[in-house]
């Protein structure tokens, strides 16, 4: 009997030891959730930015100013998150959602002082899958709601680090900065794109992190038991072909 009551208390105890570290160890993780950020807010141009952006747009568009439109069937949309599955054992996830459900459409100037410009994009939030329905089904209703919030839409504004000159083919790398809108709030946000031309084709990957908080969302947190960070990778590796 007494070896029993000693049994019954090893097993308490580790019990205990094992439900604290676990409480401890999300309650740590669920601190890093939220990583505050301060969100940029919009780009606001004013009517005589917006005017002088018209005009130069106008000049280039007799130089060799292309239009080129995204090819969904071979364009991805994603968001990369961490997170931590603590019902699966997987406290190290990186949850992946991809789309092919990308429009847009941008100009190009090739030759002497490049240009990159009217880049406007709009991504179907409602169409991101990763490996879990439930977890899919998930951020649609209760992260996203896309169902009265279906779309991301960005809209460049300006664009750095281009190089003084392009030929075709050439793979460069530059900035473009632009207004972000999802879930009915819009932020500055800057893309770090690759990307060549090749004849009347456009390839290449935009990548971006956010903060959910950023745009009124908040990280998934399923009873402590399956969190996601706050930070969001966003890639979107994209195909386009001229008009």
């Amino acid at each position: 009997m007494k070896t029993r009551s000693i049994w019954f208390v090893g097993i308490g105890v580790a019990l205990v030891v094992i439900v604290a570290g676990a409480l401890f160890y999300t309650s740590r993780f669920a601190s890093t959730v939220s990583q505050t950020h301060s969100a940029s807010g919009p780009i606001t141009l004013s009517p005589t930015a917006t005017g002088a952006a018209t005009a130069a747009e106008t000049s280039t568009a007799s130089t060799g100013l292309r239009t080129f439109q995204i090819v969904p069937a071979q364009t991805t949309a994603s968001y990369s998150v961490y997170e931590n599955l603590i019902f699966q054992n997987k406290p190290n996830n990186d949850a992946v959602g991809t789309t092919h459900s990308v429009q847009g459409s941008f100009h190009i100037q090739t030759g002497t002082s490049p240009l990159v410009e009217a880049m406007n994009v709009k991504v179907d939030l409602s169409t991101l899958q990763t490996d879990a329905r439930m977890r899919d089904n998930y951020v649609r209703q209760h992260t996203l709601e896309t169902d009265t919030y279906p779309d991301a839409t960005f809209i460049s504004v300006s664009t750095q680090g281009l190089p003084t000159s392009y030929v075709d083919g050439q793979s460069v790398h530059f900035q473009l900065t632009g207004n972000l809108t999802m879930h009915g709030k819009t932020n500055k946000e800057v893309f770090d794109v690759q990307g060549k031309v090749v004849g009347k084709q456009v390839t290449g990957t935009a990548t971006s992190t956010i903060y959910m908080t950023d745009f009124g969302i908040q990280p998934p947190n399923l009873a402590n038991i399956a969190i996601s960070q706050n930070k969001v990778l966003v890639t979107i590796t994209f195909t386009a072909q001229e008009a």
